[in-house]
């Protein structure tokens, strides 16, 4: 990572941390239980918000990092995520990950090819991984199944004063494309980053009973 990029990166997640008007003004408040708030806010030019769940978790910054590259074991925390899989590494920080989240009858699961990347923002106290959709035309579509054209989102990890707790804020925008039912998307909109946030934090307690 280039010195300029580490700069830019921390810049921006300063400024995410800001209690500033006029970036608080465009989150509107839609869940807040168990200590994690959701929020969601429009993105000009989709028909979907952007959400955000923010909450503390009794770990360090790096146990949460182990949590997240663990991709086969998505499927156990990740909300109605039906397969996970590492399907190359690019390199030593950047992957390519395979996902396919299961919907209720009719509607068909949706797949995504997602490359995920970790940065260092100020290690071992601020980290922020981060995952956008490709289209990966030569990766043939899984049988019932739709491809998601669209997502992208970040976990921003910082810890805090007393070594043994982080703050996690998860951030989402999709278009899942196809036909989807407007009730599922208000229920998705509250309860994926409200579970995201609960399951990586009952995955941690897993990995340290384990």
């Amino acid at each position: 990572m280039t010195a300029l990029r580490t700069l830019v990166l921390s810049l921006g997640l300063l400024a995410g941390s800001l209690p500033a008007a006029g970036h608080a003004a465009g989150w509107e408040v839609i869940e807040d239980a168990d200590g994690i708030v959701v929020s969601q806010r429009p993105v000009e030019g989709r028909r979907l918000p952007q959400l955000r769940a923010q909450g503390e978790v009794e770990a360090t910054p790096l146990e949460i990092l182990a949590v997240l590259l663990d991709v086969a074991a998505y499927p156990e925390w990740v909300p109605d995520c039906a397969e996970a899989r590492l399907l190359q590494r690019i390199d030593a920080w950047r992957s390519l990950i395979y996902t396919r989240t299961g919907l209720p009858w009719p509607v068909l699961d949706r797949e995504a090819i997602v490359e995920q990347e970790v940065f260092f923002v100020r290690e071992p106290v601020l980290l922020k991984v981060t995952f956008h959709a490709v289209a990966a035309p030569e990766l043939p579509r899984a049988r019932g199944t739709l491809r998601t054209g669209f997502a992208e989102g970040s976990y921003t990890i910082e810890a805090l004063g007393d070594g043994r707790r982080s703050r996690v804020t998860y951030e989402v925008q999709a278009d899942p494309g196809g036909s989807v039912p407007d009730w599922l998307i208000r229920m998705q909109s509250r309860r994926n980053p409200l579970e995201t946030l609960a399951g990586l934090r009952r995955q941690l307690e897993k990995t340290r009973r384990d």
